[in-house]
């Protein structure tokens, strides 16, 4: 029994910690896969990390149409006018087509101070055994 115990406390443990920073989030457990790369991309957004989001949450695809240190300079410019980002909530809405959809609501404050709430569909597509989000669905 004490066996038993240890297996399901480490998988409880391992899976609910976040992808992008491996902190232990209880909330994180109960999502959904493609929710837990929504929640990894925003939380890379909220600690100015483009990096991670190229390397772990882009299509191979899109990865042939921009290099890293392009992709990291634009999203740094990007990322320059904004303070935080807080996530309200996800939402599963299913998978059709290949790929998956959850909605995000968030909220961003910028360095004026200035607040604002968002409420963003995001599609993803599963990609080498990772869900990567389809940022021309997503953004365009």
């Amino acid at each position: 029994m004490p066996v038993l115990f240890l297996v399901i406390l480490i998988v409880f443990i391992t899976t609910a910690c976040r992808s992008y920073d491996d902190r232990f989030d209880i909330v994180y457990f109960f999502k959904t896969e493609p929710e837990k790369a929504v929640l990894d991309f925003f939380q890379s957004l909220n600690n100015k990390d483009p990096d991670y989001i190229y390397t772990n949450l882009l299509l191979d695809k899109d990865k042939d149409n921009i290099s890293r240190e392009k992709y990291v300079e634009d999203f740094g410019e990007i990322l320059s006018a904004i303070e935080k980002i807080n996530i309200i909530s996800t939402v599963y809405l299913g998978y059709e087509n290949d790929m998956s959809k959850v909605v995000a609501e968030f909220e961003v404050t910028y360095k004026n101070g200035e607040i604002k709430q968002y409420k963003k569909y995001i599609y993803l597509a599963e990609e080498g055994g990772k869900w990567k989000i389809i940022f021309e669905k997503t953004f365009i």
